[in-house]
């Protein structure tokens, strides 16, 4: 039994109802005020909200915060009158108080009639807290305006577009708090499979539904809106939908298409309804009833006859523009009813038109077809041009690399706009964005459209997507490149998921979820980044799935370690990314898996040899519970990587630990390897002396140990120092008998790398002949062993060879083949080296603009693999084209740029140079003091005379001396 105050709130949600009831007309489409027109709207929504402030009486006292509501409300629609100035901007506020407030109060009356009087103890706090909003609404954003002079409207006038998206902000988180909050109280189990209120939903009664309000502007979206409308004005049958993932436009685009002034002529008779809070078909059908005006008491019958009998009897074309039909058609087992009911209404008429939108990639699944429009994100240009509009800001590089991140997603970039607007800074929000994804870009309230993290949950928890989606969702998000479809990996994804799920069946789930996409050739699957950044959080690094991916990653590359095989290549150059982030996340596992030391060392081989610098990662897993040796590897290779990279202090400190390791572990082998790169280090410092003790030391252990792939290297590297203090007959010696314990193991890169070496000897001792023969016995045998990375350092000694001949477009050929396999190889040091040397070539010709062209893209490729040195070169010769060309502050400015580089790599003889050619530049401006000062810059430098070495003064380390030590079996 209810008490007396219960009766008293049925009373006055009577009283609510019998007020927002509308009048049905007599005919659709006859009444002279357009049903859904803003006038209709504003007015409607004022007389019910005016009428429930006079009739409520002694009802509503009962429930004195329903009537602090009301009273507010009725004394912001009075004030419209009184308003004196910012009248437009006053208006605007008054109709989206409005507009939203009915909508609440409905929502306040199907809480009653669903749960009772009991659930007004929860909502009042709820119910204060907006009433004291709207008094806010009404002194800070009203009232100044019945008093101001008109003139201050002008001063006023820019906060009208602020005012509005604050307010509206505020009134749709009071929106959320009475409807999603109450009204359909919706639960995700641990099957995820929707539950309602134990208590049945009773259909609102309510006025029709206005239009939402048109888009102020559309970017980048101007021809889908186009085609769209095309549909509805030259189609028979007028059905379109438009799909895609949460957050794309779809709405947007469906509001333009509405709001199009020839869909206005075609279809004067136009309907919007939300299915945001139907999750039923039943549901459904009632808020389409709301928007056609049904009277409560026709709905006891078919309502499906009386919405059929309503668009039959419609005196013009009717347009339905269901918005968000996916709440309702995802539920599995109402996916048939709406399916026909979408039938039944299509064929009531051929005045018709159906648009819909919905998350994912599959329309209804009616027996008439659908003209889809699958929406993808904004390009770049549009991205940063709606990130400015909105903002009001330029976007600064941290604004551009945020935008980068969020795939065009119109309602990410609206949220990072509006975020900026109110004060936040671009780089804040980059760096929270790196740390905590999609939950970055929120503006209050946990609705979709104003919160990122929300957008997409709704998407990944919908009915659609099991455990098992899920849990693919969170393996793919580990990888930043996606899951390939190649052999071995796919195979590897379906052999770790449990038992009986199929891996094709849940990616084309994900896929027509929108959640996927299937990109590229060989295909991949991939999500946004958005997407992937929240599905990172679903991994459960316990899982024995996740734990099986990534042990299973670390024995691929294990597997096929050596990059010198075509196979090796094929397989693990594609998934060079996500076998870093599996890397990366396997490193946090507890505990490691077992194989984890040696995996990382073979990854390095193969982002060393990618010219990739991984001393980062790297120097974090040096607190990891590996075993000793491999720690002592990592070193080790963590030396060479700092040498590659020309830290050479840091790969001194990190060859001296390795060697401590090595010792303490009586490893002879890796102390051998680390003397050996010891020595190679003060090669590069042109410390030949403190080279030649570390290359006798290594030599000593190798012979120790009968090591004769250790002894061959050793004396390929003994051959170049004596090449280096021009002692030929000992280099001759030396790479004869390196030539010799290659053949005799039968390693076929070594005997190739001393046939190169002799043949480089000989070039230099000016046997011509000879040296091209030594080159092509190398050639051969790359040519049987498939190494393009080889084939191509003998391709361009030949170039070598045929310049100091003179024949320049015989080297230019050899040169350009050496290009192709550098290509063929993925290796861009060996391609901007080869393009600088062509650029060379030009420059003996006086081609300038040929020659600036290959130097240009040999920098770029320099920059690519951030190669400082080879930068610096690049750039001087670009200096030095401008200044054959007469253009003298082009090339100073060249010149700078590469003795900022030279600075960076401290590469003394490099700046030397610099500092010489920038001589010659003020030499030829008549500015002598400034040259002697250049000059004197120069011999300072030239005195000390340090820096790495050059191969024709570039840096690059030969492909044999490789890391990190592992022994051939």
């Amino acid at each position: 039994m209810r008490s007396s105050q219960s009766k008293d709130l049925k009373s006055f949600f009577a009283t609510l109802v019998a007020h927002t009831k509308p009048r049905a007309p007599s005919q659709l489409g006859q009444s002279t005020l357009q049903p859904g027109s803003k006038l209709d709207t504003s007015l409607n929504a004022a007389g019910t909200i005016l009428q429930l402030a006079r009739d409520t009486g002694e009802a509503a006292s009962q429930v004195p915060y329903v009537k602090a509501v009301a009273g507010v409300l009725s004394q912001i629609i009075k004030i419209r009158d009184e308003i004196r100035s910012n009248k437009e901007r006053c208006d605007e506020i008054i109709d989206l108080v409005q507009l939203k407030s009915t909508t609440i109060l409905q929502a306040l009356d199907s809480v009653y009639l669903t749960n009772g009087a009991d659930v007004f103890k929860d909502l009042k706090s709820d119910l204060e807290a907006y009433a004291d909003f709207l008094r806010a609404v009404l002194r800070d954003d009203l009232e100044p305006f019945k008093t101001q002079p008109r003139w201050a409207s002008y001063v006023n006038r820019g906060k009208k577009a602020s005012d509005l998206q604050r307010l509206e902000r505020h009134l749709d988180d009071f929106k959320d708090r009475f409807s999603i909050k109450r009204l359909v109280a919706i639960s995700v189990d641990a099957r995820n499979t929707f539950t309602l209120l134990s208590k049945p939903l009773t259909p609102l009664e309510i006025i029709p539904q206005a239009l939402p309000p048109s888009p102020k502007f559309i970017i980048g979206r101007e021809s889908v809106v186009e085609s769209i409308v095309q549909v509805f004005l030259s189609s028979s049958e007028p059905r379109a939908s438009i799909l895609g993932p949460g957050g794309m436009g779809k709405s947007t685009i469906a509001t333009a298409v509405l709001h199009d002034s020839r869909i206005t002529f075609a279809y004067p008779t136009k309907y919007f309804v939300s299915s945001e809070l139907a999750p039923t078909t039943e549901l459904l059908k009632n808020r389409i009833a709301d928007a056609f005006s049904i009277p409560q008491s026709e709905r006891e019958t078919d309502l499906t006859s009386w919405i059929v009998d309503r668009i039959r009897r419609s005196a013009h074309p009717v347009f339905l523009y269901i918005d968000n039909l996916e709440t309702v058609w995802e539920v599995e087992s109402e996916q048939p009813k709406v399916d026909h009911f979408l039938d039944v209404l299509s064929g009531a008429s051929s005045k018709i038109a159906l648009l819909v939108t919905m998350r994912g990639t599959q329309e209804p699944k009616t027996s008439f077809p659908w003209e889809a429009t699958v929406l993808h994100g904004l390009d770049a240009s549009s991205s940063v041009t709606m990130y400015e509009g909105l903002s009001g800001k330029v976007a600064d590089a941290p604004a551009h690399e945020l935008l980068s991140n969020l795939s065009g997603s119109p309602l990410a970039i609206k949220l990072f706009a509006l975020m900026v607007k109110e004060g936040d800074k671009p780089s804040q929000l980059l760096s929270s964005w790196n740390d905590h994804g999609a939950k970055t870009l929120e503006i209050g309230g946990k609705h979709r459209l104003s919160s990122l993290e929300q957008s997409i949950h709704l998407s990944v928890f919908s009915p659609r997507i099991v455990d098992a989606d899920r849990l693919v969702l969170g393996l793919i998000a580990l990888m930043p490149d996606g899951l390939s479809t190649s052999s071995p990996w796919f195979d590897i994804f379906q052999y770790i998921l449990p038992s009986g799920a199929s891996l094709q069946t849940i990616l084309r789930s994900l896929r027509r979820a929108a959640l996927l996409e299937e990109n590229g050739e060989p295909s991949r699957w991939q999500m946004l980044p958005p997407i992937r950044q929240f599905c990172l959080r679903l991994v459960d690094s316990t899982s024995p799935p996740v734990i099986s991916l990534v042990e299973l990653y670390m024995k691929a590359v294990s597997e096929y370690w050596d990059h010198s095989s075509f196979t090796s290549r094929a397989v693990i150059l594609p998934e060079t990314a996500n076998i870093r982030s599996l890397f990366v996340y396997g490193s946090r596992l507890q505990p490691l898996p077992p194989s984890f030391g040696t995996a990382i060392l073979d990854y390095i081989r193969w982002t060393n040899w990618q010219n990739i610098d991984e001393s980062g990662i790297l120097s974090s897993f040096h607190d990891l519970p590996i075993p000793a040796n491999d720690l002592a590897s990592l070193h080790y290779c963590l030396g060479v990587l700092h040498r590659r990279w020309h830290r050479l202090s840091a790969a001194e400190v990190s060859f001296t630990r390795a060697q401590e390791l090595y010792r303490e572990l009586q490893d002879q082998f890796g102390e051998a390897s680390t003397q050996t790169a010891i020595g190679d280090l003060h090669m590069q410092r042109d410390q030949l002396d403190a080279a030649d003790a570390s290359y006798t030391l290594a030599l000593d252990l190798y012979e120790e140990i009968e090591n004769p792939m250790g002894r061959g290297n050793l004396h390929q590297s003994i051959g170049d120092l004596h090449m280096r203090r021009d002692r030929l007959d000992e280099a001759a010696a030396s790479f004869t008998l390196a030539l010799e314990l290659f053949t005799d193991i039968q390693y076929p890169h070594g005997e190739a790398s001393s046939h190169k070496s002799i043949g480089c000897l000989l070039m230099r001792r000016g046997h011509f002949g000879p040296a091209e023969e030594s080159f092509t016995r190398a050639r051969v045998i790359l040519d049987n062993i498939e190494d393009p990375s080889g084939r191509a350092d003998i391709e361009e000694s030949i170039g070598n060879l045929h310049m100091r001949q003179n024949r320049l477009d015989a080297a230019e050929a050899s040169y350009h083949q050496a290009l192709k396999f550098y290509s063929d190889g993925q290796d861009q040091l060996g391609q901007a080296n080869i393009l600088k040397t062509i650029g060379d070539i030009h420059m003996n010709r006086d081609q300038l603009d040929a020659a600036k062209g290959y130097f240009t893209r040999a920098s770029e490729l320099y920059r690519s693999v951030q190669d400082r040195l080879g930068e610096a070169m690049a750039h001087k010769f670009i200096g030095s084209v401008h200044m054959q060309s007469d253009q003298l502050e082009a090339a100073e400015a060249s010149f700078a740029l590469a003795l900022a580089l030279y600075g960076d790599t401290q590469d003394q003889h490099g700046q030397a140079l610099t500092y010489e050619f920038i001589g010659n530049l003020h030499m030829r401006r008549d500015q002598l003091d400034t040259a002697e000062t250049a000059y004197s810059h120069a011999l300072e430098l030239y005195i000390k005379g340090t820096g790495p070495t050059r191969r024709g003064e570039r840096s690059q380390i030969h492909w044999r001396t490789s890391l990190p030590p592992r022994q051939i079996e």
